[in-house]
This record gives structure tokens, sequence and C-alpha cells, in this order.
């Protein structure tokens, strides 16, 4: 059993110096000890590894087929898109339920769904912009697809997505067209310009400031990685479609899946013990932090 133990932590450190080595940007190493970038680095390592061509930080949008319809349809995307503006959909409260987006809400980051990992678009989203769905649902390699808005003023804080089974692609709609407003991705500042669009690998470290008096609006996707290797994409399909698609809030019915679940009540002792703890013993706040880590340790050497 410990001899199994020294093999796990041999693969995740050599995992986890393959993907680092990969970044020109990163978080300060100590960050990491607690981070899903350390956790999911043999995962990841199988994603960036077993791939055809260059692994990099951003494409060019036709790697992925299908993506030059969606940008010959902005005219109509961005009507839409600004139809839900005008009618302030994007106005509403921060969300609990939604695991991992709900941190970027605390920067003035909202989202309105389309679709997140199904064949189809949600039936809200085909009534409030069917143009749209019709385009992105007749696209095979779109895997989710939403508009994401940024405020005047809004940010979103350095971080890592979880997994690179896919890559990420955004459309400028409603932008301020200016530098003032862009997406930092591995240390350089990428602008959002209307009609102009980015493809990119969204583990790579990555915030987003809009630094304006405009709102912001994009059309959203993650999409097929289709540089991985054949007998790697069904890998990729079970984590996209099997926990990735579980990484959502209600949906038209009201239903959550079991993951948004679980996590309601995670994320609610989490902020509590970062707002509250916190500020009042960094010790204690450190004790919890490390200890549960510590525990998750344990109970992985326990299975094994």
């Amino acid at each position: 059993m410990k001899h199994q133990f020294a093999v796990l932590i041999v693969v995740y450190a050599g995992s986890f110096a393959y993907i680092i080595h990969r970044y020109s940007d990163h978080l300060p190493l100590k960050k990491y000890l607690s981070n899903h970038v350390l956790f999911l680095a043999p995962l990841n390592f199988l994603f960036t590894y077993f791939t055809v061509g260059t692994q990099k930080a951003v494409f060019a949008a036709d790697t992925v087929p299908g993506l030059d319809k969606i940008k010959a349809a902005y005219p109509l995307i961005r009507e839409e898109a600004r139809a839900l503006r005008d009618a302030g959909a994007f106005q509403r409260q921060s969300s609990a339920d939604q695991p991992g987006y709900n941190t970027f809400e605390k920067g003035g980051w909202r989202l309105y769904p389309l679709k997140w990992y199904t064949k189809e678009c949600g039936q809200t989203a085909v009534k409030t912009c069917p143009k749209t769905c019709a385009i992105v649902d007749s696209i095979p390699a779109v895997r989710s697809a939403m508009f994401t808005v940024l405020p005047p003023g809004g940010r979103l804080g350095r971080h890592h997505d979880p997994v690179a089974s896919s890559l990420r692609y955004h459309l400028g709609l409603l932008t301020p067209n200016s530098k003032k407003c862009a997406l930092t991705l591995d240390g350089i500042e990428y602008p959002w310009f209307d009609g102009e669009e980015l493809l990119f690998d969204q583990t790579y470290l990555h915030s987003a400031v809009n630094n304006t008096d405009t709102l912001r609006v994009i059309l959203f996707c993650d999409v097929e990685k289709t540089q991985l290797r054949t007998f790697m994409k069904p890998i990729a399909d079970a984590v996209d479609y099997g926990i990735v698609a579980k990484f959502t809030g209600a949906d038209d019915r009201g239903k959550r899946s079991f993951i948004s679940t679980a996590y309601m009540p995670i994320y609610k002792l989490r902020s509590y013990v970062k707002e509250k703890v916190k500020p009042r013993s960094l010790l204690a706040y450190n004790l919890i932090k490390y200890g549960s880590i510590a525990l998750l340790l344990f109970l992985i050497y326990s299975v094994i």
C-alpha cells in the first residue's frame, strides 16, 4: 500500500510539473497546494500531452469546424443579445447553486444560459433567442453556449479552469471596443471588440476586467478540443458529459444536478469560513483549509 501511495505522489508531481511548465504566467506555487490544478494534474496531463500539433494558449478559430457559422451570424446573435440586455435579463442577484461560476459573480460577471453540455438549447433560451439557439445547435462541436456580461468596473480574478478536455470560444457582441476591457490570458491582454472572436485553452491562467463605463456582452462557448488524439476523445466526452455537465444550476424545470445540490451547503460553509473566520484568525482559517485537504488525501490513501 505504501508503494502504491509513493507511485501516486510521483504521478501527481510529474503531471503537475508538466502542466505548470506549459504556462508563461502562473500563480505563486503555494496557491496550488489547495488548487484544483494540482488535484486534476494527471487528468489534464492526458488532455494536453496526447494531442496533435502544438499546445498553446490561443488557436485560430478555424481549428474547430463550424465556428465560422457563428462568426457569419454575428449580426443576428448580436441583436438577440441586445434584446436580452434591454429587457434586463442580465440584472439578477448572484447565485449559490452554480459550482465555480458563483465566485465570478462577486465581481459583477453574469451569464444567460443557452445550453450546457446538452445536444440542444433549453426551452427558455429557444423562446428568447431562437436564432442564436438554431445556430449553436447546428454545430456538433459546440458543447455549451451562453451570453455573459461584465459590467463597468467588473472583474474576474486570476484563475485556471479545471479541465483541459475542451476549448473556449468568445465572440464580442456588445463591447466597449476598448483596450480597457480585456481578457488577460497567460500574461497577454486580448481586448474584446464587436464581431471579433477568440479561441483559447481556458486552463491557462486568465482574468478579465472592464475599466470602462460600458457593459460588455459576449457569446461564450465551450467547444470540442479537436486536437485530441482519437483514443483520448471518448475520455474527454466522458468527462465533459458525465462530470462537467453536472456543474450547473437549476434547469428550466427547476431541477438541479447532484453536484449542484451537494455544492450548495459546501459553498455556504466555504463562504462563511472565508468571510467570517479568515478576517478574525488566519491561523484558524489555514487549519480548516489545509486540514480539509489533509483529510481528502487521507481518504484517497485509505481507498488505495
